[in-house]
């Protein structure tokens, strides 16, 4: 995970443990005491970076979107050098995943979705986020120079969160085959020459 520069090397710190007490603990978990702990902090570092629950909630959600959002882009990237190639972008949005799900993001971003469902401060970051990752996915499906879809691009993306919370339910080891074969049908059910 690249380090974000517009922030401190202090508010990484708390913020990449704060990641981690909400996916290891989940949102009941999430305290300032919680993520000092984590941090190796002495008690009250948290607190005298983010003072309330609700501006702990929020940086940590901004934190990680910002991260899943990188990950999308250079996705996106990888994939504009193949307009078309539906195997490639099944392997590499499939790779991608796995990573997700080897890593503690994932977790604590359904966390936090589901806490932004009763949030509208929180709600309104993952749109952003969502509106971001829908151009993106987008454009990744316009492969014949054309308009972009938004209603294409946004089902594959909802389908695709799908497909990841399927995987976190799998058991490791049927997880990379599961990503494969579901990635695979909805890159080529909702791409534009099949649909």
């Amino acid at each position: 995970m690249a380090p974000d520069p517009a922030l401190s090397p202090r508010m990484r710190q708390l913020l990449a443990a704060a990641l981690v007490v909400v996916s290891d603990h989940g949102m009941r978990g999430l305290t300032h005491r919680a993520v000092d702990r984590e941090a190796g902090l002495p008690e009250g570092s948290c607190s005298a970076y983010l003072r309330t629950r609700k501006a702990l909630q929020t940086a940590l959600t901004g934190y990680v979107a910002a991260h899943l959002a990188a990950d999308v882009r250079a996705l996106s990237e990888v994939l504009a050098d193949c307009p078309g190639d539906h195997e490639k972008a099944t392997a590499e949005t499939a790779a991608l995943f796995q990573r997700w799900l080897h890593g503690r993001d994932l977790v604590t971003r359904f966390e936090l979705t589901l806490e932004a469902s009763r949030d509208p401060e929180l709600a309104a970051q993952f749109s952003a986020w969502r509106t971001e990752l829908v151009e993106v996915v987008g454009g990744v499906l316009a492969t014949d120079g054309g308009p972009v879809d938004a209603v294409r691009a946004e089902t594959l993306v909802v389908a695709l969160d799908g497909v990841l919370l399927g995987a976190i339910l799998k058991e490791p080891a049927d997880r990379a085959d599961y990503l494969r074969r579901s990635v695979a049908m909805l890159i080529g059910g909702l791409s534009p020459a099949d649909g």
